[in-house]
């Protein structure tokens, strides 16, 4: 047999320059696999670790066995290890597993959302406050519709001065009401020919493209008792059309005014009509306010009604003072029909001083 002449194998786990202590005597009983660890630990091999101790309260009671030291065949046969893998030193303690408190507080508590590790920040952001304006508009129902106002203007051939307050009037009111509310402005004539439309000097003086748009497709009508039925105001061009109107519908006389009266009444008198007709009060409410302030003034002499000037066949300058005159009154008056209907419609906004 020949001599070994490879290094003897040193223990990696002593101090250079240490003695080796002497192995124990072998034990013909040994596992193979203590003669195996103590052929590479050397003589410092002492057995096999006890299992440590499992923490009390934690993972449950202790299992059966646990907490008691082993070694010998008596630990390989209770959990062998794999070969090939080195057991722990005997003189390295097992660090017991600590729980954090916060842990064990957070466990106790019911669950509600996914569970964040313990340590970690978590990063709240604080509900918006609503504001006012919003709390109102979530809490404040959806506004009544309003009821429907018809306003009738009345001329001779009902194709320059009604048709003129018909359609604007009915855009003013369209822009003021919005969805809320419905206007349904209408226009006859005392004689009309149906042969004739709208002049074309009157088109250039349309107070917008909508308006002008409405004139071109203008046609005149009759008016009739029926025409007259359920207004809630008419407006006239001149006297003698008002009293066309109560020929044909008597009881029209204190919802019908002319155009011109009704600039007196609104544009002279606005302080004392906004005093008897509160915001919302509604259109008959105006309109009685007015014809009671007409017979006041009647009876103090005055003659609120006049005549609006026919411009039909006459130069263009006529359509143009026509148009000055009879504008500013109709936005009045759109102000304040939807005023009365409701006041927030006109919150913003400021009349033209007819």
């Amino acid at each position: 047999m020949s001599q070994d002449r490879r290094a003897p194998i040193r223990n990696p786990f002593l101090e250079p320059g240490a003695s080796v202590p002497s192995a124990p005597p072998r034990r013909a009983d040994a596992d193979p696999e203590d003669r195996l660890a103590e052929f590479r630990l050397g003589p410092a091999f002492g057995g096999r670790l006890a299992q440590p101790r499992r923490p009390q309260g934690f993972g449950g009671p202790t299992a059966p066995g646990e907490g008691t030291t082993t070694t010998g065949q008596d630990a390989a046969a209770a959990d062998p290890e794999p070969v090939g893998v080195a057991p722990e030193r005997a003189d390295v303690a097992p660090e017991p597993v600590r729980v954090p408190a916060e842990a064990v507080d957070v466990a106790a508590e019911p669950v509600e959302a996914a569970p964040v590790p313990v340590g970690m920040a978590v990063a709240t952001v604080p509900a918006e406050p609503m504001t006012d304006r919003a709390a109102d508009d979530e809490e404040a129902p959806a506004p009544a519709p309003l009821p429907t106002v018809r306003v009738l203007a009345v001329c001779t051939g009902n194709i320059c001065r009604s048709a003129f307050v018909h359609h604007t009037l009915q855009s003013q009111l369209n822009a003021l009401l919005g969805e809320r509310g419905t206007a349904v402005v209408t226009s006859a004539g005392t004689g009309p020919n149906q042969a004739l439309t709208v002049p074309e000097p009157l088109l250039g003086h349309s107070p917008s493209r909508r308006v002008r748009a409405a004139l071109r497709e203008h046609r005149p009508r009759q008016l009739t008792a029926a025409v007259l039925r359920d207004q809630d105001l008419v407006l006239t061009a001149t006297d003698e059309h008002l009293e066309e109107v109560l020929r044909e519908d008597p009881g029209a006389v204190r919802r019908t005014f002319t155009v011109l009266g009704v600039g007196t009444l609104l544009g002279e008198h606005g302080e004392e009509v906004a005093a008897a007709v509160p915001a919302g009060a509604g259109v008959a409410a105006l309109v009685d306010a007015l014809a009671d302030l007409r017979v006041r003034l009647i009876s103090r002499g005055e003659e609120p009604d006049a005549d609006l000037a026919d411009p039909f066949r006459g130069p263009d300058e006529g359509y143009a003072q026509m148009a000055e005159t009879a504008g500013p009154i109709v936005e009045l008056l759109a102000w304040e029909i939807a005023r009365a209907l409701d006041g927030d419609l006109v919150e913003d906004e400021e009349p033209a001083q007819a």
